[in-house]
C-alpha cells in the first residue's frame, strides 16, 4: 500500500495526491456528517462574501483586532479524535479534465471500477479515522455523494483515471 496516490488520464495535469497533509485544510467536512446525510451544498463563493463582509463590517465598528487565542490548539485535539472526509472535486478540478463526459476508472489493489464521472466528482474522499490516517486499504476511501455506498466504501486506490 502506498501513502499516495495518482490521478491521471485525459487532463491537463495529472496529479499525485497526498492525503496525509489534509487536515490542515479547511475544505476538509466530519465523515459523520458525510454518512448521515447531513452536509450542506455550500456556495463557496457566497461564503467568502459573506465571511469578508461581515469582518469588514466588525473592524468599521470596533477597529482591526488581532485573534491571539489558542483556537489552533483547540482544533488540533479535535482533528486528533474526529473522522474526515474532502471533496474530491477540489482535485479533479485541479487536473484540468478534457472530457467530463467519459467514464472514470478507478484502479484498486483488486479491481478496476468504472464509473460516471459526475458520481466520482460529486464524491468524497475519506482519509482519516479517528484522528489517524487510513492504513489498511488506504490511502483513502471513496463514498458517494448520495450515500448509497457508506458500508462498502472503494478502498485501496492506487489510480484515478479520467
Amino acid at each position: 500500500m502506498s501513502d499516495v496516490f495518482q490521478l491521471t488520464g485525459n487532463v491537463e495535469f495529472p496529479l499525485t495526491i497526498d492525503p496525509s497533509v489534509w487536515i490542515f485544510d479547511e475544505r476538509k467536512v466530519k465523515l459523520d456528517s458525510l454518512l448521515a446525510g447531513d452536509l450542506k451544498k455550500v456556495d463557496e463563493l457566497e461564503q467568502y462574501t459573506k465571511s469578508v463582509s461581515k469582518h469588514w463590517d466588525r473592524e468599521i465598528v470596533e477597529g482591526a483586532k488581532v485573534d491571539n487565542s489558542p483556537l489552533y490548539a483547540t482544533q488540533k485535539k479535535e482533528w486528533l479524535k474526529e473522522s474526515y472526509a474532502m471533496p474530491f472535486s477540489y482535485f479533479i478540478d485541479n487536473s484540468n479534465p478534457k472530457n467530463r463526459n467519459s467514464e472514470v476508472t478507478i484502479e484498486t489493489e483488486d479491481e478496476l471500477i468504472k464509473l460516471p464521472f459526475e458520481t466520482v466528482y460529486e464524491s468524497y474522499l475519506a482519509f482519516s479515522y479517528n484522528g489517524k490516517r487510513i492504513l489498511e486499504d488506504g490511502p483513502v476511501h471513496l463514498y458517494f455523494a448520495d450515500g448509497t455506498n457508506k458500508e462498502t466504501p472503494i478502498t485501496s486506490i492506487k489510480k484515478i483515471i479520467l
